[in-house]
């Protein structure tokens, strides 16, 4: 083959490869705008900073319980915990800046910032504290950093297998872990703008919740915007963790930890050092779960409501929580 034959070959080839690529991104843009003519928000959109944010409250009572989910999380992965807690009290899902049905935000995504958006975001929709606060995995971090930034506000904390400010860096496995999802974070973006999340159903969501739930996390799973605010919330995490690690103590405040029963050892003793950041707290090793059955498993998820619900009476009665 000549040198002029191999680069007419070689233009031909790239030239079908940016017409791929244009073709998957327009195909992108088509269905995201599909998907959110197609899935309406449950809540209410709140006015924060100049852009709205997604609150979905149900219940009533007190004190309100608000689900911060982990990364790549959103309010409709709450749906059996918010449903079994509302019977109790008024709980709300969110989501946060980027993610699910709120608006992309401009600045950091730390969770100095995301505690910041959060508090304005409950202010403006006239909720009032102090507040139970729940997060799970990586919202962890968030609902740490919001008790320290903002103790008045907080109650109670239940933690679902919840992220440890030194994950990422105590162990050569959470260290390893923290370079091969920077590496994701790093491509995740692009190939959902060319629409190959999409078509791979790279993320899918969750087998086990709901139909409704599940086709929404879906859909969102898949939107260039909800990828990229993911991203961006992950490459912040040396900053959310070393705010997170500035809350050293609870003090008396109910605590309860919840830990799934799959995790290797440096985990649970992390899950241990959470416990012991309130002088009243309960740590249980929930048989027979995973990190994301707590959320989405029917079975699972009552156990994690029963712990919250805990929580929420140790509050109203001012009773220790192993009382």
């Amino acid at each position: 083959m000549t040198r002029s034959r191999v680069l007419r070959v070689l233009v031909a080839v790239i030239a079908g490869l940016l017409l791929l690529g244009l073709a998957g991104a327009v195909s992108q843009v088509v269905a995201t705008s599909r998907d959110r003519r197609a899935y309406a928000p449950p809540g209410e959109m709140i006015k924060v900073a100049g852009h709205r944010l997604h609150l979905h409250c149900t219940g009533q009572g007190s004190p309100t319980v608000i689900l911060e989910a982990g990364n790549l999380g959103m309010s409709a992965h709450w749906v059996r915990i918010q449903q079994e807690v509302a019977r109790v009290t008024r709980v709300c899902s969110y989501d946060r800046a980027g993610m699910g049905w709120s608006d992309a935000a401009p600045g950091s995504h730390d969770a100095r910032q995301i505690s910041t958006q959060l508090q304005s975001l409950l202010t403006g929709a006239g909720e009032t504290g102090p507040y139970v606060l729940v997060g799970h995995s990586y919202g962890g971090l968030y609902a740490l950093n919001y008790a320290g930034q903002y103790p008045a506000e907080v109650a109670g904390l239940v933690l679902l297998d919840s992220s440890h400010p030194d994950q990422f860096t105590r162990t050569p496995e959470g260290q390893a872990m923290f370079r091969r999802t920077s590496r994701m974070g790093a491509v995740l973006p692009w190939l959902a703008r060319l629409g190959i999340v999409r078509l791979t159903h790279f993320l899918p969501a969750h087998p086990e919740l709901p139909p409704q739930q599940r086709a929404e996390v879906a859909a969102f799973n898949s939107s260039t915007r909800q990828v990229a605010t993911s991203a961006k919330e992950f490459r912040a995490t040396p900053t959310t963790c070393n705010q997170a690690r500035a809350t050293t103590s609870l003090g008396t405040k109910p605590l309860a930890v919840i830990t799934a029963d799959d995790q290797p050892p440096d985990w649970l003793l992390m899950q241990n050092e959470l416990a012991a950041l309130s002088s009243n707290s309960i740590h249980r090793i929930a048989a027979g779960t995973t990190h994301a059955s707590l959320l989405f498993s029917e079975r699972d998820a009552a156990l994690s409501s029963a712990a919250i619900a805990q929580v929420i009476m140790s509050v109203r009665v001012g009773q220790p929580l192993n009382h």
